[in-house]
């Protein structure tokens, strides 16, 4: 019993279905109430509910190089207007970047990593709307020596066992774009254990930095002619062709990501007028590329929507919005605040993953 006048299958109804902000504070009811709250089965019930409910919120950052290369957060309402709910300071200050990059963000975790021009090894898993961050440990210094180089970064969550992953791959030597595959060294980081397991050696195409997550796999785009994606519960490896009008495409002008629950590829059109979208209609089948739609404006993707809407950055350095289903270039209601440069968002969702963590850190 949670309580003596509630059972715990009735307390469950009836909390799940509360917002983070609401729940925080349940925990000082009774000492039942918040060992029920913490605890992991409410957790991932919770996530559930808000899910299946679509409480979805978009989370944006915001860089100021003028206040002291300030990084801040706001949490908004997915709507037109994206009305703010609150400001959030970044967890975390970076050492040689102005902030760090967003590798991936699932079920209100984001993954956050110090290597947007020079790899600091700096890791983060952060939920904003608890306040709680874990910082990442160092994997085996053993397994560092001079001949290793690029990092990649990958972000996910493993269904199967209720477990949040970052895989990371370490290059060796000098990383040549025209090998079809490189010796590299793999490390999965299982925050249900708080700590890496380093795999042998392998041999693994160079990767963009850049990752999709979809249908429980996490997707880089190779310097080749394909996707590789990583499955977060079983961590195989396994190659996607690339639709074939893209497979001599230069990486640098494709763009990945998931597009309304979709695989996603954009084909950049900055200098061209025209972006493109692929989308993987049935996963896994690389005959069901289809090009999703055209848009004639010289742009890059710079964020997507849930509803499908593009932000895209035009070559005036201005955001605006592509709506899919009218075919129109909208103005953005995206309110920007302090650099175009550290605008970033993403969809985001409540939740109260780390709040079980003794070893998570408090942001005050």
């Amino acid at each position: 019993m949670a309580t003596k006048l509630l059972p715990d299958d009735l307390l469950l109804e009836i909390l799940v279905r509360l917002p983070v902000s609401s729940l925080l504070r349940f925990r000082c009811v009774l000492r039942s109430w918040c060992t029920f709250i913490t605890g992991p089965t409410f957790i991932s019930a919770h996530i559930h509910h808000n899910s299946i409910a679509n409480r979805y919120r978009v989370l944006v950052r915001i860089f100021d190089p003028e206040a002291d290369k300030k990084v801040q957060y706001k949490l908004c309402q997915d709507n037109e207007s994206m009305d703010e709910i609150m400001v959030i300071d970044s967890p975390c200050v970076s050492q040689l970047n102005d902030f760090f990059r967003m590798v991936g963000c699932v079920n209100g975790l984001v993954c956050l990593s110090d290597d947007i021009v020079e790899e600091t090894d700096a890791l983060i898993l952060w939920n904003p709307i608890i306040r709680r961050f874990l910082t990442l440990p160092q994997p085996n210094a053993d397994i560092v020596s001079a001949d290793m180089g690029r990092y990649v970064y990958g972000f996910g969550f493993d269904s199967l066992v209720n477990d949040y992953k970052v895989i990371r791959i370490l290059y060796h030597g000098n990383q040549n774009s025209e090998a079809s595959e490189l010796e590299a060294l793999t490390a999965i980081f299982r925050l249900s254990r708080g700590s890496w397991e380093i795999n042998s050696s392998t041999s693994l195409p160079l990767l963009d930095s850049r990752q999709a997550y979809v249908h429980g796999v996490i997707h880089w785009l190779a310097y080749k002619s394909f996707i590789l994606g990583c499955d977060a519960s079983s961590e195989k490896f396994k190659k996607i062709m690339l639709p074939t009008s893209l497979q001599n495409v230069n990486v640098r002008n494709l763009t990945i990501a998931p597009w309304c629950g979709l695989l996603s590829i954009f084909e950049s059109g900055i200098w061209s007028g025209r972006l493109c979208l692929w989308t993987m209609k049935d996963y896994g089948m690389e005959e069901s590329w289809v090009k999703q739609f055209v848009i004639e404006y010289p742009a890059i993707v710079r964020s997507l929507r849930r509803n499908g809407n593009v932000i895209l950055e035009n070559i005036e350095g201005g955001l605006r919005s592509y709506n899919h289903k009218t075919n129109q270039i909208e103005d953005s209601k995206i309110p920007v605040e302090g650099s175009i440069r550290g605008f970033h968002m993403k969809s985001y969702l409540e939740s109260l993953v780390l709040l079980d963590r003794v070893d998570a850190q408090v942001l005050l």
